[in-house]
């Protein structure tokens, strides 16, 4: 794991330099969530935002630099997906990441230049506010509940549902088959 006390917060990988705003770690999220990219796609894109023109030679190492850099140092921490629903959203909570470190740390996120891994460690301490809040709605076991917190939990998940991205081409299809259903 990486001690940004005592090391600092990096700017290479391996020897290798990388871009460490926060915005690239979200377009980087965003381009690996993108349902409108292939994987091939998804990874070189997340590769080029990362390490911009000097991507290693060595795609292994590229792409554990990736996932390094995506858990913020913290090989622990890498997302494995598991199968339940999503519970965040940069695209989505965007108004709700900026509006909570607007009010918890002062930080105007539309102005400040912040290394990811201060990004991801601020973000992972915000309580109390309407992004904790609405992820913990999201991530509630309806199945724990009681009928009446049931009824009210899940009218809950289903007003701040993550959206379900839909490709392009799927929305064409769509509303090629509503112009079907019309005439």
């Amino acid at each position: 794991m990486y001690n940004v006390m005592l090391d600092g917060f990096p700017d290479e990988y391996e020897g290798y330099l990388i871009r460490t705003d926060f915005r690239i770690g979200m377009q980087i999220s965003e381009a690996l969530n993108d349902v409108n990219l292939a994987e091939p796609e998804k990874r070189i894109t997340a590769l080029h935002l990362l390490y911009g023109n000097s991507i290693p030679s060595d795609s292994e190492l590229a792409e554990n630099g990736l996932r390094w850099f995506m858990s913020g140092g913290d090989p622990d921490d890498e997302h494995v997906p598991d199968g339940k629903p999503p519970t965040f959203d940069f695209e989505q909570d965007n108004r709700l990441v900026y509006s909570a470190f607007r009010a918890r740390y002062g930080i105007d996120l539309t102005r400040e230049r912040l290394h990811w891994f201060a990004f991801l460690a601020m973000l992972g301490d915000l309580g109390g506010c309407s992004l904790s809040d609405i992820i913990g709605i999201r991530s509630t076991d309806l199945a724990k509940l009681s009928d009446d917190q049931r009824r009210q939990y899940a009218t809950l998940q289903e007003r701040y549902r993550i959206e379900p991205q839909i490709s392009d081409a799927d929305k064409a299809v769509i509303a090629e088959f509503e112009e079907k259903l019309k005439g």
